[in-house]
């Protein structure tokens, strides 16, 4: 049997993950490891890991100490200690399913032909294109309704599965908080990336899936389910988290996608044109225009970086 290393980055949210490890304590096939890397500056999620119902429940926890905090560092550091044939990715916001985890690995041991295969969500659905977008795929891409389903397309657009499927469905991408990776087929990928703009690392996912799928098919698993709560603690600024979506999404289209210069502009400028609209006729029709501003000029900023850009080395900062 193929043994699993779970791999959890977390700051900061010491009640989110004493959830999710008491999920995996329930899980019907546990992980061989868990390795926790602490981006943290203080020694709350330390102590958490160091309480003893843990070890006497039987869970194996490293607890690493990363800094300064990036979601890639800190998933990199746990990957270079693990010892599993199988990588489990997690957030330290996820609550598992009983059986989540034992579900994925039956599939991934059944399909070796497989790079990865991805959780579906117990607390919400997959997101459905806005009538905008609904538009520009089909004017752009002739993707009709539905059509978008488990793929990623133009601008890095992703999209689940929405209503959920009944057996496993093909996916282009996969999420990095909720998927069981063939550890050979990270390691054939050489891995993260390491063009990502600031510690929150958006967009890492879409572009280790895309990489993944090269190697081997990813599939979703409707009978893998985990909760996400969405933890609010950790969390970089609006700003600089539209600054990171925009330009990392350039520079996956850039490096990972291997488009031209301007053509992997063009699309990060027309998502960041399309969004920007579309956040805007959102907060007409609701009235309501929180974070409009701030996220706006977060996405600007990011496309200007992405236009500086050159084709030199480019490291994490």
């Amino acid at each position: 049997m193929a043994t699993i290393s779970t791999i959890i980055p977390t700051i900061g949210r010491v009640e989110s993950l004493r959830a999710l490890l008491e999920s995996i304590l329930r899980q019907t096939r546990r992980p061989d490891e868990i390795l926790v890397a602490d981006g943290s500056d203080d020694g709350a999620i330390a102590a958490l890991i160091a309480e003893p119902e843990w070890i006497a429940e039987g869970l194996k926890i490293t607890h690493l100490k990363v800094s300064p905090p990036n979601a890639v560092r800190q998933r990199e550091a746990a990957i270079a200690r693990a010892n599993g044939d199988y990588l489990f990715l997690l957030d330290d916001d996820v609550v598992l399913d009983p059986d989540c985890l034992a579900n994925m690995a039956d599939l991934l041991d059944a399909k070796p032909e497989l790079s990865a295969v991805t959780a579906d969500f117990s607390n919400h659905t997959w997101s459905n294109p806005t009538k905008l977008w609904r538009c520009y795929l089909w004017l752009f891409h002739g993707v009709g309704k539905g059509e978008w389903q488990g793929r990623v397309i133009g601008p890095l657009l992703r999209y689940g599965y929405n209503p959920s499927p009944t057996e496993p469905m093909p996916m282009q991408w996969l999420g990095a908080g909720n998927s069981l990776i063939r550890r050979s087929a990270y390691d054939a990928v050489d891995g993260f990336s390491d063009f990502f703009l600031h510690r929150c690392t958006m967009n890492e996912d879409v572009d280790l899936g895309l990489k993944l799928s090269r190697q081997g098919p990813i599939l979703l698993h409707p009978g893998a389910r985990l909760a996400h709560h969405h933890a609010p603690g950790g969390r970089v600024s609006i700003q600089d988290a539209a600054e990171d979506d925009i330009y990392n999404r350039y520079m996956v289209l850039r490096r990972t996608c291997q488009l031209p210069r301007f053509n992997a502009w063009q699309l990060a400028a027309t998502y960041t044109l399309l969004e920007i609209i579309s956040n805007l006729l959102g907060g007409i029709r609701r009235w309501r225009f929180d974070g409009f501003v701030t996220r706006s000029i977060g996405r600007l900023k990011g496309l200007a970086r992405a236009f500086r850009q050159t084709d030199s080395t480019h490291s994490i900062s």
